[in-house]
């Protein structure tokens, strides 16, 4: 039941018991000739200052003051009200029946406005860390087999309650780690990670495996992964190429024309030159410098340039002396 329901079943049970309680003190004051106001009145005083006592009684329990001064008044006004109706059956000769009509709903109000309080109270208790006394629950059979040791195991309780306090609870045991394995961790952080991260990492693992193999390994972790998804992965990647160079004795004697790397720039007079100082004083043609210069040096000149070149700067020996080529500048 929802509280909005509780509130207006409460307050549908409030007026009924109200308006029966109150009509029957109501003829009680209008018995002894009491104006019509005065006997409204008198019904409202009764319940009213009992209902409103317990409510008193629930706002300090709750704010951890003593309720027993609030709870005796309800009691006392209850009490009185009670005796009225008693009053009132006798007055018009319904017995016993009568009182009970006239008397229980007004006892049946304060019973339930209490019970309904509790559970604030003893919510409010336990915020404090208070624990007050409850009864053990032995059950039926024990009280009915041993009624006195029963009796004497809960006055013994109640005893040791009063002068030593409630029991401490027991202080939790520290939880043990939870041990996790390498695959679970794995997996975890895998499960966070790109898909295409996670397949790059593997490769650098096992950069011999197939896609097929790569993926049935990622999927072991959690990565969800095809054979396709992991080829196409590492096609973007670039590719390296690793050169060895060949310094052993077998290597031919013109490893060293090899095509290399220039990282600066150089023009097609400095080519022609560098190929003349590296043909030395052999016999060489123009038709020769043209194909090293292409091969070495990535350029490419005509035979008449380099003819145009060599007769300008005339490339000298090693001595000094002009150095031509073998049957002129052909």
């Amino acid at each position: 039941m929802s509280r909005n329901a509780w509130r207006f079943a409460l307050t549908i049970v409030s007026l009924a018991a109200l308006a029966t309680t109150g009509w029957s003190l109501y003829a009680v004051a209008r018995h002894y000739d009491a104006p019509e106001i005065i006997a409204v009145a008198v019904f409202l005083v009764f319940d009213g200052i009992a209902y409103a006592c317990l409510h008193l009684a629930s706002e300090a329990s709750a704010a951890g003051r003593s309720a027993f001064g609030a709870r005796l008044t309800a009691v006392g006004m209850a009490g009185v009200s009670v005796y009225l109706n008693r009053f009132h059956a006798e007055l018009i000769d319904g017995g016993t029946p009568a009182f009970l009509l006239f008397a229980i709903p007004t006892v049946g109000l304060l019973l339930l406005s209490e019970l309904s309080w509790a559970g604030p109270r003893a919510d409010a208790r336990a915020a404090r860390t208070e624990q007050p006394y409850r009864l053990p629950a032995f059950g039926g059979w024990a009280w009915a087999l041993a009624p006195r040791l029963a009796g004497k195991t809960v006055k013994a309780r109640a005893v040791h309650h009063i002068e030593h306090g409630p029991p401490l609870p027991p202080e939790p045991t520290p939880a043990t780690p939870a041990r996790h394995t390498a695959t679970e961790v794995l997996r975890r952080r895998f499960a966070e990670m790109d898909p295409a991260d996670a397949i790059r990492i593997a490769h650098d693992a096992h950069p011999d495996t197939p896609p097929a193999e790569l993926a049935s390994l990622l999927v072991t972790y959690g990565v969800i992964v095809d054979a396709v998804q992991v080829a196409l992965v590492l096609g973007n990647r670039s590719a390296h190429i690793t050169l060895e160079r060949d310094d052993t004795d077998d290597a031919p004697d013109d490893a060293d024309d090899a095509p290399q790397v220039n990282p600066l720039a150089i023009t097609k007079k400095q080519a022609v030159l560098d190929a003349v100082d590296a043909l030395g004083p052999r016999g060489f043609t123009s038709a020769d410098i043209v194909d090293r210069v292409k091969r070495i040096n990535r350029l490419t000149v005509k035979p008449g340039y380099v003819r145009t070149v060599l007769s300008r700067e005339k490339p000298g020996k090693p001595d000094g002396e002009a150095r031509p080529m073998e049957g002129g500048f052909l």
